[in-house]
This record gives structure tokens, sequence and C-alpha cells, in this order.
């Protein structure tokens, strides 16, 4: 099989003329979470909410945008959910607070002040649904379902992202999974 040197001198296989390459794809998740440990989740834990609470509402205090990648929902009854971002002028209830959580747990990797002031609550009450950002039907029976983002949400400083149940729900869980930066 023919070879051709690389730029460090590593000789390459050629096939038709062409150079043999492997490569890896990984997540834009996992690439923050890799290389500038900067990928969260916050969730919400199960709890039983009131009707139509946002359920989990994470707030960006950081002075680097959040990209949002992906929400997991749960609930113990169907319901139509809605993910949304509240309008710009708002006061967070005094709703039960989450801690972010790095998803690297590498060595002694220490969450980061500025990261860790994107502000969450468990059943907010004290917003207004703005833009409705995804809307859609969720089943019982405690399958999670989960809505990929793909980062395509990008929260500013002072900018939200909520997730509603619209029904009486018993029990139920939300996580919203996101990092820092570009």
């Amino acid at each position: 099989m023919p070879t051709v040197n690389d730029p460090d001198g590593e000789p390459q296989r050629v096939i038709k003329g062409h150079a043999e390459t492997n490569s890896t794809i990984i997540t834009e998740l996992e690439h923050a979470s890799q290389e500038s440990l900067d990928a969260y989740s916050w969730s919400s834990g199960t709890f039983n909410p009131g009707t139509d609470d946002t359920i989990l509402l994470v707030q960006n205090k950081s002075s680097d945008d959040l990209q949002i990648t992906t929400v997991w929902l749960s609930t113990d009854v169907d319901t139509r959910v809605i993910i949304h971002s509240p309008t710009a002028v708002f006061t967070i209830a005094s709703a039960t607070s989450i801690t972010g959580v790095n998803l690297n747990k590498r060595g002694s990797n220490l969450l980061s002040t500025d990261k860790t002031t994107a502000d969450a609550r468990q059943n907010e009450t004290g917003n207004v649904r703005g833009d409705i950002l995804w809307a859609g039907e969720i089943m019982a029976a405690g399958n999670p379902f989960s809505v990929s983002l793909e980062g395509a949400v990008i929260l500013a400083k002072g900018d939200s992202i909520g997730v509603d149940y619209v029904a009486d729900v018993a029990a139920c869980d939300v996580t919203i999974m996101g990092h820092f930066g570009d």
C-alpha cells in the first residue's frame, strides 16, 4: 500500500490517491466539558409543582454566553411542556435555589465563581412566558424525554430559559444542560 508522510514525518496510507485518516466526532457539550471545563447541568429534582408553574428556570448571570444544548423532561402524567424565554424584566420569586453542577469531574476541577452565578430555581412563579422556544406533549410513566437544542439557544447575561408543565402533575423532573462560551 503506498504512503505519504504527514507534516510530522509519519507515513499515512494512500487509497486511490487520497490519504486515509481517522477522526472522532464529539458534541459541543463534550468539547466544552473536556477543553474549557465549562459544561454544566441544572436539575430540578423530583417534586410536586403547582399547575402551570415553571418547573425549572435558569438565568445567566455570567459575562459569558450560556449555550443550552439539551433539556431532559419527565413526569407522572401526560402533559404539555413549554420551553420558553421569560420576558426581559421579572423578579425571580423565592423558589428553591438549584446549584449548577460542572459535568467534568476530573481532578481538582473547581467551579468558576463567574459560572456559578447562573441563577437556577425550582418551582419558580415570578416570570412571565415570553418567546416559546419549544412546545410539545410528553407521556407519563416516568419515561424521560430529551429536547435537543444543540446549542442554538444562547443566553446572554440576564437572559433566561424556563420549562413549564401545563397539567397538574404530582411528580416531575427537568434537567437543563449547557455550556458557557463560544
